[in-house]
């Protein structure tokens, strides 16, 4: 084997091994959020303690494709004994040369207690990206997974990753 034939051999063996272990890392990304118009819970008028609340908040993405985005989102839950279930939500994530319009799928959360005080929350969801455009392109039809929890000072951050 001649030696330009073998520096193109390993170029793309490195090449390939390269991208397959790129291709196969996932894709993660965390959001610093606050809530910009978090409504009190409302009782549903069933039974005592089932309640239902809207939240709109607002997030600044740092790390992965949205890197530098802002997302904005709005959430309608279902409430009972701290503990509760996502019924909608949906958002989109925003910055010059990119756009993405996501909806939740399914979600839980559950109020954090400390001495018997609520301190925040916790919680999980999944959702799917219906939109992406720009270099978020690739993330169109995709599903995703995210936990959040508080953070002090009337924040939240959600720490997402890519399926």
């Amino acid at each position: 084997m001649n030696y330009p034939l073998q520096m193109i051999s390993l170029a793309a063996f490195i090449a390939a091994t390269t991208f397959s272990a790129f291709a196969q890392a996932p894709v993660t990304y965390k959001a610093t959020c606050q809530g910009i118009g978090m409504a009190p819970q409302e009782p549903v008028g069933d039974r005592e303690g089932h309640t239902f609340s809207f939240g709109q908040y607002s997030c600044q993405i740092q790390g992965g494709p949205f890197d530098g985005a802002i997302l904005t989102g709005s959430t309608v839950w279902e409430s009972e004994k701290g503990n509760s279930i996502l019924l909608a939500g949906n958002g989109a994530i925003r910055k010059p040369g990119l756009s993405a319009i996501f909806l939740l799928t399914d979600g839980k959360n559950s109020t954090t207690m400390v001495d018997g005080k609520a301190t925040g929350f916790a919680g999980s969801a999944k959702g799917v990206y219906k939109i992406a455009a720009g270099t978020a392109s690739s993330l169109a039809g995709k599903s995703y997974r995210s936990t959040f929890r508080t953070i002090g000072g009337g924040q939240f951050v959600i720490e997402t990753t890519v399926d």
